[in-house]
């Protein structure tokens, strides 16, 4: 497994990568799945895609595999995207690959991710040793006709302020110990999320917490109700007043394997599963 400064390489894994990414059985997740955002994503990685790039050669000398990695020292982690291969060089190229890239991040743990469809990748993971993490589902909802409950959008939910930290803490650390943002993350000013609270006689019965992405979709990173408020429209109030006050036409989030309870809700509330995907992860101690 190889490095290499040679354009043409770097082009021909370049539209390797194109191609597999263009099929969940194949891709890797961190990116994403057409070509413009594929360039994009390459473009924007901590470290440059051609530097960190790692190839394989077919008998012809040719490039038929592609991985590349990008790390975080503060975080002591990275991220491995691929390993790709053309077919049929799956067994005999993969593993080198994973091998190679990893070999040039200076942190101790590593993880790659995949849809679950793609189960090459989780024999890859078993093969090197690697643990297979929980899967995420990837829900959306389309707002072709707007927030169901102008109403609750209105009158009912209003966006989060310092002053909400203590009451909003209870409901995000109880739902999401652990998580990736704290409570303070979320009531940053000029910070990444907007959030949004519901309250009522000065108790805080729900809240969501989002971010847009793209020109009008809402990502919603967070959303938890409290469970003596639950079944009574909070959760669907606070995403149609997110909704409209971000002006998102299409919502779409993340459900964490262990949560089927959440899957329900969001089901009931009209949204559809759109992708399926897995972590897998190695440590040093691994």
């Amino acid at each position: 497994m190889h490095a290499t400064d040679s354009p043409e390489d770097h082009e021909t894994a370049l539209q390797l990568i194109l191609e597999m990414q263009s099929s969940a059985s194949t891709a890797c997740a961190y990116l994403g799945r057409h070509e413009a955002g594929i360039r994009e994503d390459l473009a924007n990685l901590d470290q440059g895609w051609r530097e960190t790039l790692r190839v394989s050669r077919g008998a012809d000398g040719r490039v038929d595999g592609a991985v590349l990695i990008e790390w975080d020292t503060e975080l002591d982690r990275s991220w491995v995207h691929g390993p790709w291969t053309r077919q049929g060089r799956w067994e005999q190229q993969a593993p080198g690959l994973l091998e190679s890239v990893i070999a040039q991040a200076p942190v101790a743990c590593h993880e790659m991710y995949a849809a679950v469809e793609n189960v090459q990748m989780a024999w890859l993971a078993e093969r090197c040793g690697w643990a297979a993490g929980e899967a995420n589902f990837e829900y959306a909802k389309q707002l072709e006709d707007g927030p169901s409950d102008p109403r609750m959008a209105n009158d009912t939910v209003r966006p989060a302020d310092p002053a909400d930290l203590t009451r909003l803490a209870e409901l995000h650390e109880a739902e999401f110990p652990g998580t990736y943002a704290s409570t303070s993350d979320l009531l940053e000013h000029g910070g990444s999320y907007s959030t949004f609270v519901h309250i009522e006689g000065g108790r805080a019965l729900g809240y969501l917490s989002g971010q847009t992405q793209e020109a009008d979709t809402l990502y919603v990173d967070f959303l938890a109700v409290a469970p003596d408020a639950r079944r009574r429209g909070v959760a669907r109030g606070l995403l149609d007043a997110a909704a409209l006050r971000m002006g998102a036409r299409t919502i779409t989030l993340t459900v964490d394997e262990h949560r089927p309870e959440a899957q329900r809700v969001y089901e009931a509330l009209g949204f559809v599963r759109t992708a399926s995907t897995r972590p897998f992860r190695l440590t040093a101690a691994s």
